[in-house]
């Protein structure tokens, strides 16, 4: 019987990290044997249960995690059955195993000595064309349902729920959002922030997320609470920024009936909403002295007090809270309370700008287009090189949210079957200059094309949804597209 993966001969050393009871354990071991889905390890000074975390030591690859099962085990050996890794995971395990094959005598699947001399194994059958751009594709494809199968005897009804959501949501490009959508690319500080959500999230602790504007802060607190035992819980996020301070209270705290004038009703607050689940409280460093007060209170016992009550209630939240400020130099200047900071920041995760991540702006830029469905409905067919060179280039001082509205103006303003730098605004000038609005009037007419080329890319350049997500009428909606040139692509 073929395996369900190539398998080759390897000595990795790899670290095995474990949970023995309430200590977290960590054993040096060997890979003898790997896989796209699991490895034979030597090494181990007893025999573990529990799932495992093992880590690699790959040549020339950075650092790679893989979350696994013991399925099989013999004195200090153990064959070890991933769970399915990350996508930015894959790519790096398949060329390794691929450098590895090279070298490898008979079909890796079944071990028939005769079957790699053509494209698949005389004896199992199977595909042996490793080098084919499209194998790992086809691969995944032809062993999707025996990959069910050998996870089915797990599954409850609920599982299934979730794996026919995932199969229209993210396969068949069904309208929905996943939490982790935004985070793609490979470069090693994404790959570390991987690894600290997935660390963190099986926890309880609060955590501290750190980043310039749009870099994700929002994304990755979501990402803790999805991967959390809170996930069936309420997510709540607030802005603290964009409240009012003299609401901000009451929408964090809720209110008593009679409290204030216009307190016509009871009020339940934020933190009494997301009971049970995850608080996330974006633009940290904008609250008032009085509120970091009052959620310190709420760090230490636990207890909600509204606006105009008597006495509290116990909740169970977790906070996640995020800010681009330097609450350090906050700190110092006295605007940020030190003993708030320190409760705040039992787990920090730094999120990386987009300008030090590598080539992940061009991996984010392909993936956003693919998303906005364009490509498929139109003559276009991606991004010129000379636009993948501007987009290397360019230093994205808004991140990856700046990046998102980059792509979608290309889309709508490319002429051709590909993107061209200034169809994104990407041009030498702008990298090198920064060009930017010099005036009021300008920076205006600039916001509002920005808006228009925004609302036309989200509802697919239907002009009756656009203007509806507007709120103009559709004459008003065509004349601002013919004041700032702005036309459907060719269909």
């Amino acid at each position: 019987m073929s395996r369900l993966d190539v398998r080759v001969k390897t000595r990795l050393p790899a670290s095995v990290y474990f949970l023995s009871g309430v200590d977290q354990r960590e054993e040096t071991v060997t890979v003898n044997e790997l896989s796209l889905s699991g490895a034979l390890i030597e090494g181990l000074s007893f025999e573990i249960k529990e799932p495992i975390t093992i880590s690699p030591k790959f040549p020339n690859l950075g650092k790679i995690e893989l979350f696994a099962e013991v399925v099989r085990a013999n004195n200090s050996r153990a064959a070890v059955r991933f769970y399915y890794p990350d996508r930015t995971i894959i790519p790096m395990l398949w060329d390794y195993l691929l450098e590895a094959l090279s070298s490898q005598e008979g079909c890796p699947y079944c071990g028939h000595n005769n079957g790699a001399g053509g494209k698949s194994c005389g004896k199992c059958g199977n595909y042996l064309d490793f080098k084919d751009a499209a194998y790992l594709d086809r691969h995944f494809v032809n062993t999707f349902t025996a990959r069910i199968k050998g996870r089915q005897n797990r599954l409850e009804s609920e599982h299934l729920q979730r794996i026919i959501s995932f199969i229209d949501t993210e396969l068949l490009n069904i309208q929905g959002q996943s939490p982790d959508r935004e985070f793609v690319g490979t470069s090693p500080a994404l790959l570390d922030v991987f690894s600290m959500i997935r660390k963190v999230a099986r926890t309880d602790m609060s955590v501290l997320i750190l980043g310039e504007s749009g870099t994700g802060k929002e994304l990755t607190a979501a990402a803790i609470h999805e991967r959390s035992e809170r996930k069936r819980k309420p997510f709540i996020a607030v802005n603290c920024a964009a409240i009012p301070e003299g609401l901000l209270e009451a929408e964090l705290f809720g209110y008593e009936k009679g409290a204030f004038t216009g307190a016509y009703a009871t009020k339940l607050g934020k933190f009494e909403i997301a009971d049970g689940g995850t608080l996330f409280l974006d633009e940290i460093g904008d609250l008032s002295p009085g509120l970091q007060a009052k959620l310190l209170r709420f760090l230490e016992d636990r207890t909600v007090e509204k606006v105009g009550a008597k006495s509290g209630r116990k909740v169970d939240v977790r906070i996640v809270a995020a800010t681009n400020c330097d609450l350090n130099g906050m700190i110092e200047k006295g605007s940020f309370r030190h003993d708030l900071f320190f409760r705040l920041n039992a787990f920090t995760i730094k999120l990386p700008p987009l300008r030090e991540r590598g080539e992940d702006p061009v991996l984010l830029a392909k993936y956003f287009l693919k998303k906005i469905g364009l490509a498929g409905k139109s003559s276009l067919k991606g991004f010129s090189e000379a636009a993948l060179r501007a987009i290397r280039e360019y230093s994205w001082p808004g991140n990856v949210r700046e990046l998102i509205n980059k792509v979608r103006r290309g889309a709508v303003m490319a002429g051709g079957e590909f993107i061209e730098p200034c169809d994104m605004e990407l041009d030498r000038q702008t990298i090198t200059i920064g060009k930017e609005p010099t005036t009021f009037s300008d920076k205006v007419s600039e916001a509002k094309k920005d808006l228009v080329l925004e609302a036309l890319a989200t509802s697919n350049f239907v002009i009756a949804r656009a203007a509806r997500v507007l709120r103009i009428s559709r004459p008003s909606l065509y004349a601002l597209m013919k004041k700032y040139e702005i036309k459907l692509p060719s269909q």
